[in-house]
């Protein structure tokens, strides 16, 4: 088994979310996908008031950096406005979503980081996310409603803290048999410890 933890924020989530399953498949794997609210622990637990895109030098570096990455990874990338993209309900939607079915919730993942970051169409409301799950044959009855109740907004809290206890900080991480890797360019990485388990 191999878990993968995103948040839809993250651009690099994306282009991890891309080529995961292949990675995965080479090597005799399964996947399990994991969205966690990860603005809430760069903030709680790293300290860090601002995304990273915002901060002096750092932000200017990774605005670059992100479209090399796409470039590199042939990958399309187009990103929505961010600001308008409903980022935590879509992770409390992959929630409700996987707790009914694991393979919808990857689908509707798959989609909702393809609307937003390749596509430039970022879901802004729960009746967006709905159409989306829709789309991706994800069986939620009455999501929008559900996505308000407090039991979603503590699911997804919980694999937030969840993520944190198995070393997640940033998105993507990987993390294969109590190995952990974090970054999309650690994928390679990923992959020499699937093949040899040991460096």
């Amino acid at each position: 088994m191999l878990d993968f933890y995103f948040d839809f924020f993250s651009p690099y989530g994306y282009f991890g979310s891309t080529r995961i399953e292949a990675l995965a498949a080479r090597h005799g794997r399964q996947v399990r996908w994991h969205a966690f609210h990860m603005r809430s622990v760069m903030k709680d637990v790293l300290g860090l008031a601002q995304p990273l895109t915002a901060l002096p030098l750092k932000g200017d570096y990774i605005r670059r950096d992100i479209r090399r990455v796409a470039r590199w990874l042939d990958v399309p990338y187009a990103p929505g406005d961010t600001a308008a993209f409903a980022n935590v309900a879509a992770d409390r939607a992959f929630w409700l979503i996987h707790d009914v079915d694991a393979q919808a919730a990857k689908r509707f993942a798959v989609e909702v980081f393809r609307r937003h970051h390749a596509l430039g169409d970022s879901p802004r409301d729960e009746q967006a996310l709905m159409a989306i799950a829709v789309a991706t044959q994800s069986d939620v009855v009455d999501l929008p409603v559900l996505l308000q109740g407090q039991a979603c907004k503590d699911r997804l809290r919980q694999a937030t803290e969840a993520a944190m206890a198995a070393g997640v900080w940033g998105a993507p991480t990987f993390v294969a048999d109590g190995e952990v890797f974090w970054g999309v360019d650690r994928m390679p990485m990923l992959e020499h410890w699937l093949q040899h388990k040991e460096w």
